[in-house]
Formats: C-alpha cells, sequence, structure tokens
C-alpha cells in the first residue's frame, strides 16, 4: 500500500486560509473606487492574518514619506488622542527606503524604532509588507499584535505578500479607472466652455464655467480666476471656497509666478485659498491672461497638476473669442468711421459750402439792407466755422484708427479694460477737442488717473452708476469721476488712503489741482482732476 501524499497531512490547516485568502481577493477587487478600495484592503489584511491593527501607507511622489495613512482596528476616539497620523518615520520608514517585507516579534526593540505618541495602544509583534505597482511601490501593508500568538508566521507572511500582489494588480486598475473617469470630466468640462463660448454666452457666465469645471474635474473645494492689477489682484471668478469676485489686495503671494511668468504651481498651503492648492496660466497668444486655480484640504499629485495645466490650455479659447470679438467689432467701428466721414465730407459739407455760397450772393444783393446783409454775414460766418469743426471731427475719425492711437481712444481703452470688475460700465463723455490739446506730457500722467480712479470705485465705492467726463480747451483739461456708492463719512482722513495722494501728486506736478468729494456717507463721491493743457 501507498502511503499518504506528503502535502495531505498539511491540506486541512491550509484550505481554511486559502479560502481566506481568495474571499480577501474578491473583496478587494469588488470596487474600483480606489479609496474605499485602501480601506478593504487593509480590513481584508487584517482579517487573512488575525492581526489586531492594520494600515496602508501610500508613499508620497517624492518617495521619501507617507502621503496617506489609511488604518483599521483603532477605535476613532483613540485615533483623536493620538492626533497626528503618522508620516514615515522609524520602521515605517525603514519600509519606504527599503522596500523589503519585515516581520518583527516585538517592534519596540528594532534598532529603526521611533516610539509611539502619547495615548497610542501598545504593538509588539509586526509584519510589513510592500505593494507594488510593476516596478513602483505604491505604497506598503502594516500589521500588528497577532491574535493568539507572540508573532507573525512564515505563513503569514507568505499569505500577506499574495494579498499585497493582489492588491497591487487591483491598484492599479483602480488608477486606470480613475484616470479614465478624469478623462472624460475634462473633456466634459472643455465641451461645455466651448459650447457656452459658440452660443454666444456673457464673458462672466463662461468664466464661471471655466472655475466650475476646474473644481470638478481636480474634486477641488473652490476654484478662482486670477487677474494682475497695480494694487493687487481682481477676482474675476470664484465657486465654492475661493475669495469672492472683486479685488483681493495681495502684492506678494507664490501665484503671481504664474502671472508673471507662466508657471504652474503646487502649493502645500497658498494665500489665497488658505489650503492645498494648484495654480495653471490661461495664455492666448503665447501671453499669460488669467491665473486659475483650485484649492481643496488634501493636497494634490504632479498628475493633477498637470490635468489643470492640459485643462487651461483648452479653456483660453474664452478668451481667445473675447479677443476676436473686440477685434471685429473694432474693424466695424474703423468701417463705420469711414463712412461716416465719407458721408460728412461728401454729403454735409458739400451741402453746407452751397449753402454758404448762396447766401454770400444774396448778401452782395443786398447792399441796401445793411442789417440784413450782416445777418447773413454772421450765418455764412457760422457755416464756416461748423465746417471746420466737421473737417476736425473727420480728422480725429481717421485719426482713431490709426497705430497711434488718440486719447480719446486709449481713455476708452482703460474704461472697457476696467468694466469687469466694475458694477456696470461707466457713462463716458468727451467735452472738447481732446486729442488736440491734450498733449503727451498730460496723458502720460491722465491715463494712470482715469485707471486709479476707476479702480477706486471697483475697491471702495459698492456703485451701482458710475460717470466719467472729460473735458479739454485751450485753459485745460479736467476729468470728472462720479459714482453712487457709499461716499466718504463726514470727518473721515481720507489724505493718504485710496490711493488719492498718487493722484493728488500727479495733478500738482503738472501745475494742476485735485479735488475729491462726497454729500454723505451713502451718497456718491466726486473725483475732480484738472491741468493746465500742454
Amino acid at each position: 500500500m501507498s502511503g499518504p501524499r506528503p502535502d495531505a497531512a498539511h491540506g486541512g490547516d491550509l484550505d481554511p486560509r486559502l479560502t481566506r485568502l481568495l474571499e480577501a481577493v474578491l473583496t478587494v477587487a469588488s470596487d474600483l473606487e480606489l479609496e474605499s478600495m485602501l480601506g478593504r484592503i487593509v480590513h481584508a489584511a487584517c482579517d487573512l492574518v488575525d492581526a489586531r491593527f492594520g494600515a496602508l501607507g501610500v508613499i508620497d511622489e517624492d518617495g521619501t514619506s507617507l502621503a496617506a495613512f489609511v488604518h483599521h482596528g483603532m477605535p476613532p476616539e483613540v485615533v483623536n488622542d493620538i492626533g497626528h497620523l503618522p508620516e514615515g518615520h522609524g520602521v515605517l520608514g525603514l519600509l519606504i527606503t527599503r522596500p523589503e517585507t519585515i516581520r518583527l516579534e516585538d517592534l519596540s526593540e528594532h534598532p529603526e524604532a521611533y516610539g509611539f505618541p502619547s495615548g497610542h495602544p501598545p504593538m509588539h509583534s509586526f509584519l510589513g509588507v510592500p505593494i507594488r505597482l510593476g516596478a513602483e511601490v505604491y505604497g506598503n501593508l502594516y500589521l500588528t499584535e497577532k491574535r493568539g500568538a507572540s508573532a507573525f508566521s512564515d505563513e503569514d507572511e507568505g499569505l500577506l505578500v499574495g494579498l499585497a500582489a493582489v492588491a497591487g494588480a487591483a491598484i492599479a486598475n483602480a488608477r486606470l479607472y480613475e484616470d479614465a473617469r478624469r478623462r472624460e470630466r475634462w473633456r466634459e468640462a472643455i465641451g461645455e466652455v466651448a459650447a457656452a463660448v459658440l452660443d454666444g454666452e456673457p464673458p462672466q457666465r463662461v468664466r464661471r464655467r471655466v472655475v466650475s469645471g476646474a473644481a470638478e474635474l481636480l474634486d477641488a473645494h473652490g476654484a478662482c480666476l486670477l487677474e494682475q492689477h497695480d494694487e493687487g489682484l481682481w477676482v474675476l471668478a470664484s465657486t465654492g471656497k475661493a475669495p469672492e469676485e472683486g479685488f483681493l489686495e495681495l502684492t506678494e503671494a507664490p501665484m503671481l509666478r504664474t502671472l508673471e511668468q507662466g508657471e504652474a504651481l503646487r502649493l502645500d498651503h497658498g494665500p489665497v485659498f488658505g489650503r492645498p492648492a494648484v495654480w495653471a496660466p490661461i495664455k492666448v497668444a503665447g501671453e499669460v491672461v488669467v491665473a486659475i486655480g483650485v484649492g481643496r484640504d488634501e493636497p494634490f499629485t504632479t498628475t493633477e497638476l498637470e490635468a489643470l495645466v492640459s485643462f487651461a490650455s483648452q479653456v483660453n479659447v474664452a478668451w481667445s473669442f473675447e479677443r476676436a470679438q473686440a477685434q471685429v467689432q473694432h474693424l466695424s467701428l474703423i468701417a463705420d468711421r469711414e463712412r461716416i466721414g465719407r458721408d460728412l465730407h461728401d454729403t454735409v459739407i458739400q451741402r453746407l459750402f452751397a449753402t454758404g455760397l448762396s447766401l454770400q450772393a444774396t448778401q452782395r444783393r443786398l447792399d441796401d439792407r445793411p442789417e440784413v446783409s450782416e445777418r447773413l454775414e454772421r450765418a455764412v460766418d457760422d457755416i464756416d466755422s461748423t465746417v471746420r469743426e466737421i473737417r476736425a471731427t473727420i480728422f480725429a475719425l481717421q485719426s482713431s484708427n490709426a497705430t497711434e492711437r488718440g486719447v480719446r481712444a486709449q481713455v476708452l481703452d482703460v474704461v472697457e479694460e476696467l468694466s469687469d470688475v466694475l458694477p456696470r460700465a461707466p457713462r463716458v463723455r468727451f467735452d472738447g477737442p481732446i486729442d488736440t490739446v491734450v498733449g503727451l506730457e498730460v496723458s502720460e500722467q491722465l491715463l494712470p488717473v482715469v485707471r486709479e480712479a476707476l479702480t477706486n470705485v471697483a475697491k471702495h465705492a459698492d456703485a451701482t452708476d458710475i460717470e466719467l467726463e472729460l473735458a479739454a480747451d485751450h485753459v485745460g483739461v479736467r476729468l470728472r469721476v462720479a459714482d453712487d456708492g457709499r461716499g466718504i463719512a463726514p470727518g473721515a482722513d481720507i489724505s493718504g488712503g485710496f490711493g488719492l495722494a498718487n493722484l493728488r501728486e500727479r495733478a500738482e506736478n503738472l501745475g494742476g489741482s485735485f479735488a475729491v468729494s462726497s454729500p454723505g456717507s451713502d451718497r456718491g463721491t466726486v473725483v475732480v482732476w484738472s491741468v493746465p493743457g500742454g
């Protein structure tokens, strides 16, 4: 008779453990959500080798510490008492630098032992196994306190190594699934922005779609678009836990590198969100127009930063379309001006000239009626003056189409630039020959004054109506900016605030004057800046 097979004597001991390993494998592979999968892996590992406590440490992108720590077995109140979760020191750090299986009878006696914080339960037996995704070490499984024994066995080690291999494959699949979902969200967000642009939605609504899409793409708690201005930043659009739209008084911040140098950034903590954030530039024709940022409580990965950069490179279609629309409007305006100029010259001036000649001929026949002759002469003089004014208007229309734009056009450019951050577009009035009277020296000061005055309204006035009036004549140049906002409280000291000292200095340097007045705290503000012509 033949004796029993060598493995038969042990078959009864191994079968239940193999069954539990298969159950653990099925549990781990039952879902593709990465976050919940990590928790199931730890739970299955504890059940598999009868460990009281278990954890899975995810190694950060630098490969030097733990980016996440998923644990099982500790009551919530104990976790709260311990406070900060492990970052990868001691034996845990050893597994990071040397990703090899470690099995110890007493964790505290190892030379690399780091010790436990106050309130931490005692731990002696230890089994640590790396989880690999191909050649990459994703993290490590840590098991402690073997139930019913003083140490983990060779068999426990073999089972946990097997589970770690399965877990690595499952995590790789979950990552692929997560990447596929992110790409799908990326396509949907880009599609929504492109559709909104093509449907002709207002620019502000399109910008809000951009920030909402970025927040959803990276599972962020907030997102915003920033534009740089003289005294800080403008929040053009925001969503979630992000600064409100409007002025943001930040003159030194990391994301300025994104606006000034086009550098994408990943921050552990930033002044805009007050939490981890990533920033990417949105460029048009190689020029950074705005920066988009998202923030959340958990740090971002390099992959997520790259996703935001890619998103930013696609949504620039909104800004490109805005510029194209502005260019089309500008070309249309040029065509209208040329048509108006031709009509004035070919029709209006010729008719006025013919009328003047007719009046002069009539005047010569009325030598015996001096009072009528004098009245006709004044009428002819008025017609000549009107013709000169029309010709000056035609010249101004033609000049505004030239490469060297006049002061009138440059003032309108500043108003248009700031319209997005103002409650409504200002009403603008010009009086007199602006482009003729305002020389280079005055215009170099005037344009910054217009920008500063309107910026002050946006930052401080909370106004619903703004009026800008620019007048020029032989006496000089006068700028008046009025709003219906909160005004200046009686007795308030404004000598050095709101950039008013800068406006006063610019006026005084040209021999002019500056004044600001307000009927009361809720009755608006009027700024008047005047200088001699030149």
